[in-house]
């Protein structure tokens, strides 16, 4: 039998079933099915991430306390991300903007790299602009959550989740437009954001020493590494890697000591605390 008429017959991968009941469905289905993905994605890893924080307690971050009200704060804000990354998807899946290709291993697998590397870029310099004085105001809302936990990372202004938008919907609009993109490596690297994202904000260091190193923090920098943008404010910009904080130099020149703090099972006392790598020359902008 032709591999054509084996697709109509395949599950998962080969048919495209999901792929044709996001793009066909009335959008009531689509966004309940979206609400389902996303929701659920956010539910399982907020629980895990503050399960981790009780499970590695002697590998807190941070030994501060949270302000009272940030919890329902970072709740309400989740269901702004929430529903705002909803509505898009299931404007663009409705649209049919997106151009995908056959899901083979191979097109999944680049399709998830490029995904990678390219929100990693676009993120960073989202995250650059939402820092000028024009544009701080929107991002206000993220930073009420100086010592983080799993509801921070998603926890944003209507305005920002619109701007994460660009690089959820719009970056893969623009890939497709080079080449067709697999649909299972584009909704693997969301499941992976997301993840990332929520545990991310977790208050607690679960990276292996080794993330401690240049090589392995370009590409997978450890918890502390974003925790110090909450406490400071300022530099650490990267999403989930530390690469464009150390081509454009935003980059803390304390955090690996501070890093290896934790990992000895002394947390941070203050917000303010500085490793002795610290010096006023080493501070990012």
């Amino acid at each position: 039998m032709p591999r054509g008429d084996l697709d109509g017959l395949l599950p998962g991968p080969y048919g495209g079933e999901v792929r044709e009941l996001l793009e066909q469905s009335p959008w009531t289905t689509t966004a309940a099915w979206l609400t389902a993905f996303f929701g659920g994605l956010t539910l399982v890893n907020v629980a895990a991430g503050f399960a981790l924080e009780r499970a590695f307690a002697k590998r807190r971050v941070f030994a501060v306390p949270r302000w009272k009200g940030q919890l329902l704060h970072e709740l309400v804000g989740n269901l702004v991300f929430v529903g705002v990354t909803v509505a898009t998807f299931t404007a663009a899946f409705g649209a049919r903007v997106f151009r995908f290709g056959s899901d083979d291993v191979v097109r999944s697998a680049l399709t998830f790299l490029a995904m990678m590397f390219g929100f990693q870029v676009f993120y960073y310099w989202l995250h650059r602009l939402l820092h000028t004085r024009a544009l701080i105001r929107f991002h206000r809302w993220h930073h009420r959550s100086r010592v983080t936990n799993a509801l921070s990372g998603q926890s944003v202004s209507v305005v920002e989740a619109c701007g994460w938008m660009l690089g959820y919907v719009g970056l893969p609009i623009l890939l497709s437009r080079v080449v067709p993109i697999g649909f299972w490596g584009y909704a693997a690297y969301m499941a992976f954001n997301v993840s990332g994202n929520v545990v991310g904000h977790s208050n607690v260091e679960l990276s292996a020493p080794a993330s401690g190193t240049k090589l392995v923090s370009a590409f997978a920098n450890p918890f502390v590494y974003h925790a110090l943008h909450h406490a400071r404010w300022t530099g650490h910009y990267g999403f989930q890697a530390a690469f464009m904080d150390r081509i454009f130099g935003t980059e803390y020149a304390d955090w690996p000591a501070l890093f290896r703090r934790i990992l000895s099972g002394t947390p941070l006392a203050s917000l303010q605390e500085r490793g002795e790598a610290s010096s006023p020359e080493a501070r990012p902008s």
